[in-house]
């Protein structure tokens, strides 16, 4: 079953009870778009909002860069991000 997450804490908590699918969907996903393209994210240095620096510490993205596999989605119900655990 997939978890659909549409903020930052959700995400968080997703990733360190090792979802087996998360999806990001609406404007959390556009704004998490460019860390889904890149191999090495490091949330600091993105114009990203406070609160979701602080959500998104380099331990979390480490792990969600090295133990999901991302697929990105764009249609009629908007556009969304999957990460599947490898």
């Amino acid at each position: 079953m997939k978890k659909v997450v549409a903020n930052p804490m959700e995400l968080r908590d997703a990733i360190r009870c090792e979802k087996r699918n998360i999806s990001i969907t609406g404007g959390f996903a556009e704004m998490l778009q460019p860390l889904a393209t890149q191999q090495e994210v490091d949330v600091e240095k993105m114009d990203l909002p406070t609160f979701v620096k602080l959500a998104l510490d380099p331990a979390t993205m480490e792990k969600l860069s090295t133990a999901y596999q991302v697929a990105m989605k764009n249609d009629k119900a908007g556009f969304e991000l999957e990460y599947v655990k490898i």
